[in-house]
């Protein structure tokens, strides 16, 4: 569910395709672009081969350096091997291309909590939930408390 939103708000923004030809034996042109990468990406980070995805989003990277959806995706696969800095990285870097990019806030909002930085998680999960992702609103509860619950712990102290 998550990539299809991811996909989905990269289409709608408007990503950028940029082109590679390549000739095979036959002398028959295919033209390869940033998106099929991102495609391949997002099938092998399904399968959980996240070193391959890797490879898949560098070259859509390549093709395409303003690609939001493959430096979205790169972090994922970067996540998911336990790489916390440079998802986050990747995650600044999509949200630098596509600013309204709200599941990306949550997932840059995960990795940071990972990380330790609670501060910056709760920050992006709220961003996250500003801009219409509402999955972001059960991590806010669970971590992020608001000022009144601190005042109470406060109070109790």
């Amino acid at each position: 569910m998550a990539i299809i939103l991811i996909i989905i708000v990269v289409v709608t923004l408007g990503c950028k395709t940029h082109k590679q030809t390549t000739d095979n034996y036959n002398n028959n042109s295919t033209t390869v672009t940033s998106q099929d990468f991102v495609k391949k990406g997002n099938e092998l980070i399904d399968q959980k081969n996240y070193k391959a995805a890797l490879t898949q989003l560098n070259k859509a990277i390549e093709l395409d350096p303003e690609n939001g959806e493959a430096f979205a995706y790169r972090g994922m696969a970067k996540y998911q091997l336990s790489d916390f800095k440079g998802a986050i990285e990747d995650y600044n870097k999509a949200i630098e291309i596509v600013p309204g990019y709200g599941e990306v806030y949550d997932l840059r909002g995960v990795a940071k909590g990972n990380i330790g930085d609670s501060l910056g998680a709760c920050e992006d999960w709220k961003k996250s939930y500003e801009l219409g992702f509402n999955k972001a609103f059960d991590l806010i509860e669970k971590y992020c408390p608001d000022e009144t619950k601190e005042k109470e712990k406060e109070k109790k102290q």
